[in-house]
């Protein structure tokens, strides 16, 4: 199994190019500064208390495409709910692959979020398209590992994934057969847990050149629909008058 994961990652990552956004394995935003405050991660002005949104992922939660991390749909989405977000990312990772800087799989990145001191209400997982061809064994315990440990770290947080965002429209058999067994997974390892599938619904917005990453209003685009969906599943409630509007247009 070591031999043929070594074969996967070497042909997976030899043709990876470094995204425009790089992203440390723990990122501070103007909403997580309390928390920072607080001793868990870096420093800032404190403030109001309310509800913690943690983020982990790949490029498209390090903000890739947004131009800044402020308009990346971790910041838009937590401005939107009036939650606070704490965000720890590595493109080109993956519940099996280690990233652009090798500081995944994503269970490696985890600790930076500290689950244990933060408690955060959510804890949204984004990935999947990097593990496009990864073995279905090996995925699949990737994925029931990872939500595991979120769950032991933080028992009472909600946890959402959001899975496989595929480039164009007419994703390759294995694409879908990467999401379908990271769904299965989620549901295996959790079965309160949300599931996000941007493939099997279908989901369009403004995509940069790649095909793949979101532009700004892609970010926007992506908030939106979270928020939507968390709403509709009772996990938050968004405010009468959010600071941050997404329009689904």
């Amino acid at each position: 199994m070591h031999r043929t994961l070594s074969r996967w990652l070497a042909a997976g990552f030899a043709g990876l190019s470094l995204f425009a956004v790089s992203c440390d394995m723990a990122i501070l935003r103007p909403h997580e500064r309390a928390v920072a405050a607080a001793g868990v991660a870096g420093g800032g002005a404190m403030r109001d208390k309310g509800p913690v949104l943690a983020v982990l992922g790949a490029s498209f939660a390090a903000g890739t495409g947004a131009g800044s991390p402020r308009q990346a749909w971790p910041e838009v989405l937590a401005d939107t709910i009036g939650w606070r977000v704490v965000v720890s990312a590595d493109p080109g990772a993956g519940f099996v692959a280690g990233g652009a800087r090798s500081l995944g799989p994503l269970d490696r990145l985890l600790p930076k979020l500290d689950l244990p001191h933060l408690h955060p209400a959510l804890v949204i997982i984004q990935s999947g398209h990097n593990d496009v061809g990864a073995p279905p064994a090996l995925l699949r315990a990737g994925v029931e590992q990872l939500i595991r440990l979120v769950r032991m770290e933080s028992p009472t947080s909600a946890i959402a994934v959001l899975t496989v965002f595929p480039t164009g429209d007419h994703p390759a058999q294995a694409v879908w057969d990467t999401d379908a067994e990271i769904v299965a997974a989620t549901h295996s390892a959790d079965p309160h847990a949300v599931v996000f599938d941007p493939l099997v619904s279908k989901w369009h917005f403004p995509r940069l050149a790649d095909g793949l990453h979101p532009t700004t209003a892609g970010h926007r685009w992506i908030a939106g629909e979270l928020a939507s969906g968390l709403r509709a599943d009772g996990v938050v409630h968004v405010p009468t008058e959010p600071a941050a509007r997404t329009s689904h247009s």
